[in-house]
């Protein structure tokens, strides 16, 4: 039995140093208990919260504000809308529609700095066999020229085309525009503007009030220009009407200058000519100089031979009387000739 009751002390005594050391190592291993202080964590929530606040505020605000302005835009393009209906309805009808077109030209050229009654008149009027002709406008130009341009341009199947979305409708309305288009460039070309307002170029210009007019009618009739053209008539809208004008007044202008050209070339003749006149008249001139020295030669020869020997013997016998100058002169002859014009110019 002692041996069996050492054996257990001696287990016993392991057991306990084994949980001796095991308590040891786990008291140096576990970490210290985290702080109980949460005051920093509690005044960045409520941070956090009050930023959170503002930012609904602003946004409320903005929604607001986003809001009216969304309400404005919806009014504006309301009014927009009714107020476009309004012109395209208005646009239907010839009268106002020629009216727009009038009042588009003369804002154009009143844009490019052109007075009324200055540099251009609306609706002037002229006859010609009896046949009165009255275009919406002339430009006057340098030297007394004008520019025939006409504006009422029918566009009513254009505004019907932009109503419809049939695509065949479409295309339908498009092909009439582009027609009608044609015939006012045949009703224009009947016309007597160009004998009614001389001096005038030999044409015509058809003023379109819009590009796009313009554009769907050539998307139709590629060849509508060149049809324009061989009919004296020009199709112009408002970003081509001044580089025509201008072209217009360039050309006018180098006609001037070759006029002026061909003054000069006539003046400078007739002064070569007037200038070989005048040098005729010096070169008789100079040989009624040369006759005249002749003459005064001879008759000087003449008198000192026949004269003024006597003067000289009777002053050498001193027949002078006391109130003579004393000796009879001495006559010179003249040896200097004349130079005619020709040797001049040859100098």
């Amino acid at each position: 039995m002692s041996i069996v009751s050492a054996l257990a002390v001696f287990i016993a005594g392991l057991l306990l140093g084994a949980l001796a050391c095991y308590l040891a190592v786990r008291s140096r291993a576990t970490p210290p208990p985290p702080s109980t202080d949460l005051a920093p964590v509690t005044h960045a929530l409520e941070r956090l919260a009050g930023q959170l606040d503002d930012m609904d505020e602003d946004r409320a605000v903005a929604y607001s504000a986003l809001a009216s302005q969304v309400q404005a835009i919806t009014r504006t393009s309301t009014r927009l809308s009714d107020r476009t209906d309004q012109l395209l309805s208005a646009l239907r009808s010839p009268h106002t529609r020629g009216r727009w077109g009038e009042m588009q030209l003369q804002r154009v050229v009143e844009l490019g700095g052109m007075l009324e009654h200055c540099d251009f008149d609306v609706q002037s009027t002229a006859f010609v066999d009896g046949t009165r002709v009255r275009p919406d406008m002339i430009i006057r130009l340098s030297h007394g020229r004008s520019i025939v341009v006409d504006a009422k341009v029918p566009f009513s199947s254009y505004l019907d085309a932009l109503n419809t979305d049939d695509p065949e409708e479409k295309e339908a309305y498009l092909r009439r525009h582009a027609h009608l288009l044609r015939q006012h460039v045949d009703t224009l070309s009947a016309k007597a503007y160009i004998d009614a307002f001389q001096p005038t170029p030999e044409f015509v210009v058809m003023f379109v009030p819009a590009d796009p007019f313009l554009d769907s009618g050539l998307s139709i009739d590629p060849e509508l220009l060149d049809y324009a053209f061989s009919r004296d008539v020009v199709i112009a809208t408002p970003t081509t009407l001044f580089a025509l004008l201008r072209t217009v007044a360039l050309g006018w202008r180098y006609e001037a200058i070759n006029d002026k050209a061909k003054e000069v070339q006539r003046l400078g003749a007739e002064l070569y000519q007037r200038l070989g006149t005048m040098g005729e008249h010096y070169n008789r001139v100079g040989r009624s100089l040369e006759k005249a020295v002749e003459a005064f030669n001879a008759s000087a020869a003449s008198m000192d031979s026949r004269v003024m020997v006597t003067a000289r013997k009777l002053n050498e016998m001193g027949i002078p009387a006391r109130t003579t100058r004393g000796r009879a002169p001495e006559l010179h002859h003249v040896s200097a000739s004349p130079r005619h014009a020709a040797e001049e110019t040859r100098d």
